[in-house]
């Protein structure tokens, strides 16, 4: 009876044994029923798409911007140490080689904690996740606590497993896991924190990278350093104990101090308001363009785009100088007792040092707290606690600030410029002190806004862009979006109007008062030329290298503004806010311009009279490399215009195959040595389209030249070049300043202003602040690029011309001066004598 009942006993327990297995094959099929549908592919991870800035280059491969979280710098497994590799396995997943994507020894061990973290708090804690287990989270799922997201992950492993190897598995997850500051990846962790690559980081800097995935933005040495450095010990222990390490690395790494700051972006080239502007241009056409890996390629040059922001900011801080200096910053309260004492003194510097963190940088200057001031010196401290002094001969300059146009006495004391407490701005003089040590002078950020554009005048190409004195203080883009006043800079294209339209360079007009009845004002009005001089009658050349404006206003009447309108349009602007009246021929009245107009109308005369589009993106590409655009603007092409396709079809023997290969590129059509092609290519450029007579570019040309030579822009022949052109500008109000010229293949504008339209003082033009700008800049830029000076193109005629008159003289006249005309235009010879030299005849004419 007894061994009867142990046996039914035993078959029940059997029975149940085989219904409980069979219960949960069946409830671990359904759930794998419901869930399986719910998770990703594993062959999906092995293309994963990593989120990956857009990053932009400048033409020579600087980086020159980022966009969108630093998600990706990858590496491959062998370019990480293994000794982050042993960090991150001890620590995360010591059994990582071993299982299948789960860890059920681990599982077993912290179930309970789940269950009691559950019951406790009302939530799940983090569990058992293997590295596999936290890819899937990190690349699939979400960082809610949920039981369902937990047998997500696990079942989403087991497939990792079967799809990927165990070494694919541990490179994924170290190039994608999250480390806080934006930065995603063990590589971008290490430059975001430590400001170089992963390879290069010791013990203590790996153990602490690899503690922080668990708690990224709180656990992070910047947000948290005590808890992150604790997490760092537990991973030094946790290597230790798994032999990773010798006890006396163990030691020297758990007692090292924490290094890591937060380290820019590796920003090789900045020109925030170019990578702007590239941003902006891409952000509808690419909806994924901060995540999907985009590469840009610019037109800007790194060196040129360098060379142009030093250039603006040391012009703007040279201006501020000549003005005076407008004051402290701001004050903070010291103790001046306080400071004497040498225990109290270090915590008021620290709160000093502190306090000027919260000043923006300007420019290149830094900014420093007065600490002690005596009649022959200062002494300060800067943002990095490092110590300055200024003496004298460095405040010597701060005259105060009265108005625009009066500064106050010089100051014969440093104590009369500073006070303890003052916050001001400070640079480096580029000279050492006695000890060795970096000199450094008082300075300002500036009031004054400033822009430089500079393009090559054949392609568009932008070398160089600076949209204000600083990105980070105006982001406003002053020379795509300041639409200003062009002032006298404008008189060269009423002047081109004028030569269309019969008017020469030897025409005279006369330099004089003129005054205009309005019923619309209450007064006269009566313009007036810059210098309040006037000098009677005045021959075309000259009235635009002097700049006289009542000249260029008699030639609009003259010509009329109708006319003189639709002409410039040829350059590129829109006329719609242009006045029609004499303010037309000054650049003032309702007229409005951006920088970026205005070189393009000037790169016209560049090229000898074709018009071109500026632009700063050159090709664009995915993350695999793949070419999605390349810049197709026209450029110009002056063999296009010599060489017909038609001259090439009718007598093909007359040219050379180089000839041939040009206008086959510029007019798509084929070369003979080509293969047959059904279209032509899409990245073929057009050819800039002519705008104006390749006579009238050359004539103005001409005369801009004499605007160096002899005019406003003479400062411009430090360069010592012949073939720079230009011309100032400064409105009557003088709100806006500018210089606009060229030399060789470079055409640049500068120009100068205040954002609120306020004037810049009676002693400032064009060639006051802006052209000392452009000179710096194009110093640099027309280095190594030989002097270009176009031909005389047929139809223009060279003959000698009375100074004062104009009017022809005969060749042995000795007031004649010898003058470029159009073959129509020239005037008529005082005698049957008297010939005209074509240019044929007359081909190394100095006229001046």
């Amino acid at each position: 009876m007894t061994a009867s009942k142990t046996r039914r006993s035993l078959g029940a327990i059997i029975w149940l044994g085989c219904a409980a297995v069979c219960g949960a094959v069946l409830t671990l099929a359904g759930v794998f029923l419901y869930l399986d549908p719910l998770t990703p592919k594993a062959e999906t991870y092995r293309n994963v798409q990593l989120e990956t800035p857009l990053r932009i280059y400048t033409r020579d491969g600087d980086l020159l911007a980022e966009f969108g979280e630093r998600r990706l710098i990858p590496v491959t497994i062998d370019q990480v140490p293994q000794a982050f590799i042993d960090a991150l396995l001890d620590t995360e997943d010591k059994r990582f080689y071993e299982h299948s994507g789960i860890d059920f020894i681990s599982l077993t061990n912290d179930t309970l904690g789940l269950v009691r973290s559950l019951m406790v708090e009302g939530s799940l804690g983090p569990g058992a996740s293997t590295i596999t287990m936290q890819l899937a989270r990190n690349v699939s799922f979400g960082l809610e606590r949920t039981f369902i997201r937990k047998f997500k992950e696990m079942l989403l492993a087991l497939k990792i497993e079967r799809e990927l190897s165990k070494d694919e598995i541990l490179e994924l997850y170290i190039n994608i896991v999250p480390f806080g500051k934006r930065a995603y990846g063990a590589e971008a962790a290490a430059r975001t924190y430590y400001g170089k690559p992963l390879m290069e980081l010791d013990l203590a800097q790996l153990a602490m990278l690899a503690g922080i995935p668990q708690a990224p933005s709180t656990g992070n040495p910047i947000n948290g350093p005590e808890r992150a450095q604790r997490r760092r010990n537990v991973v030094l222990s946790r290597m230790y104990e798994q032999g990773s390490i010798s006890h006396a690395a163990y030691r020297e790494a758990t007692e090292a101090p924490i290094t890591a700051r937060v380290y820019e972006r590796a920003v090789e080239t900045p020109a925030p308001h170019a990578a702007e502007w590239v941003r902006r241009q891409l952000i509808y056409t690419y909806p994924d363009l901060y995540t999907g890996g985009y590469e840009v390629s610019t037109t800007i040059d790194s060196t040129l785009q360098n060379t142009a922001t030093a250039a603006v900011r040391r012009g703007l801080q040279d201006f501020d100088v000549r003005h005076g200096y407008r004051g402290a910053e701001a004050q903070l309260e010291l103790d001046v007792a306080a400071l004497e004492d040498g225990e109290s003194a270090k915590d008021i510097v620290a709160a000093a040092v502190d306090a000027l963190r919260g000043f923006q940088p300007a420019g290149d200057l830094e900014a420093a707290v007065v600490l002690n001031v005596e009649d022959d010196e200062a002494r300060l401290v800067a943002g990095d606690g490092s110590f300055v002094t200024l003496d004298l001969d460095s405040v010597k300059w701060a005259r105060p600030f009265l108005d625009i146009d009066r500064r106050g006495p010089e100051p014969t004391s440093v104590a009369a410029v500073l006070q303890v407490g003052d916050v001001v701005r400070i640079t480096p003089t580029g000279e050492a002190t006695e000890d060795g040590s970096v000199s450094w002078r008082l300075s300002q950020a500036p009031d004054i806004e400033g822009a430089l554009v500079s393009v090559e005048p054949d392609t568009g190409r932008v070398l160089a862009l600076v949209g204000s004195y600083d990105f980070s203080r105006n982001q406003f883009n002053h020379v795509l979006q300041a639409a200003r006043q062009p002032g006298s800079g404008f008189k060269p294209f009423v002047y081109a109007a004028a030569l269309a339209n019969g008017v020469t360079p030897a025409s005279v007009y006369m330099d004089a008062p003129l005054v205009f009845n309005d019923e619309n004002l209450e007064t006269e009005y009566r313009p007036d030329n810059n210098d309040n001089r006037y000098n009677g009658p005045t021959r075309l050349r000259e009235a635009l290298y002097r700049s006289i404006n009542l000249v260029s206003m008699r030639v609009l009447l003259d010509v009329e503004a109708g006319p003189v309108i639709d002409y410039v349009t040829n350059f590129g602007f829109d006329p719609s806010t242009f006045p029609r009246n004499t303010q037309l021929a000054i650049g003032g009245g309702t007229m409005a311009v951006t920088p970026m107009e205005m070189v393009t109308a000037y790169s016209v005369f560049a090229n000898g009279g074709f018009l071109i589009t500026p632009h700063v993106i050159e090709t664009v590409r995915d993350r695999d490399g793949i070419l999605l655009y390349q810049s197709t603007r026209p450029v110009v092409c002056r063999e296009c215009e010599l060489i017909a396709p038609e001259d090439i079809e009718q007598d093909e023997d007359r040219f050379s195959q180089d000839d041939i290969d040009a206008v086959a590129e510029t007019q798509d059509i084929p070369s003979p040595t080509d293969e047959p092609a059904e279209e032509a290519a899409p990245d073929t450029p057009a050819p800039a389209p002519r705008v104006i007579d390749a006579r009238i570019a050359y004539l103005m040309d001409n005369m801009l030249k004499d605007v160096i030579k002899r005019g406003t822009g003479r400062k411009a022949l430090v360069l010592n070049r012949g073939d720079l052109a230009g011309k100032t500008g400064t409105t009557n109000d003088a709100a806006d300043t500018w210089f606009n010229g060229y030399g060789a293949d470079v055409a640049t504008t500068v120009w100068v202003g205040f954002s609120n339209y306020a004037p810049l003082g009676r002693r400032e033009f064009g060639s006051t602040t802006p052209l000392p700008i452009w000179i710096d800049y194009m110093q640099q830029a027309l280095q190594g690029r030989p002097e270009r000076n176009f031909p005389q193109p047929d139809g223009i005629v060279t003959l000698k011309v009375n100074e004062e008159t104009g009017e022809a003289v005969l060749p042995g006249d000795p007031q004649g001066i010898f003058e470029y005309f159009l073959s129509e235009h020239a005037p008529q010879a005082p005698s049957a004598t008297q010939q005209i030299r074509s240019s044929d005849e007359v081909k190394a004419v100095d006229l001046f």
